[in-house]
């Protein structure tokens, strides 16, 4: 590429089909849920009340958002066991803010969804999802590593593997 002095889109394009085209234009944007399929939440709500969101969305999670819709955290459902193990009843009266994750782990659309994938399987520990923001940290959409390896199949069949292989949850 470099030799012919070619973008990566310029290569993609004379690369029509296969792994290479893929892997150079599958952008985050292409593969992200859009606004109606978001489970959002504000720090506010109580955790019982957004149990249906969190399980019916898809995503195994909720993307904690204040008023103006910026991502404020994150709380999953493996954060939804281990509050319901440390706090027991009490639990009908926790906000979701007050459990969530306060430091998540965003991606922008115009990122690669190799990228994404990358992000997904850094350390500390791997994810199963990445809310997409803007430039104001405002909630996009998101993207899961099911829309990658669905979307992706075969580029990142292996990456995908180890995320999956590594999840606590398998």
């Amino acid at each position: 590429m470099e030799a012919r002095k070619l973008s990566k889109e310029d290569y993609a394009a004379n690369h029509p089909a296969g792994k290479i085209r893929k892997s150079l234009i599958f952008k985050v944007k292409d593969l992200v849920k859009k606004q109606e399929e978001l489970p959002l939440c504000e720090e506010g709500d109580l955790i019982m009340d957004q149990l249906m969101k969190l399980t019916s969305k898809g995503c195994g999670c909720l993307l904690v958002v204040d008023d103006n819709q910026c991502l404020t955290g994150t709380f999953t459902d493996g954060d939804l066991r281990q509050t319901l193990k440390a706090s027991g009843e009490a639990i009908f009266k926790l906000t979701v803010g007050k459990m969530c994750n306060r430091n998540p782990r965003p991606i922008g659309p115009d990122a690669m969804a190799e990228e994404a994938m990358k992000k997904m399987e850094s350390p500390p520990s791997p994810v199963q999802f990445l809310p997409v923001i803007d430039l104001q940290n405002v909630v996009i959409g998101i993207v899961t590593l099911h829309d990658l390896i669905l979307d992706c199949i075969p580029i990142y069949l292996p990456l995908a593997f180890r995320l999956l292989v590594s999840s606590p949850f398998v």
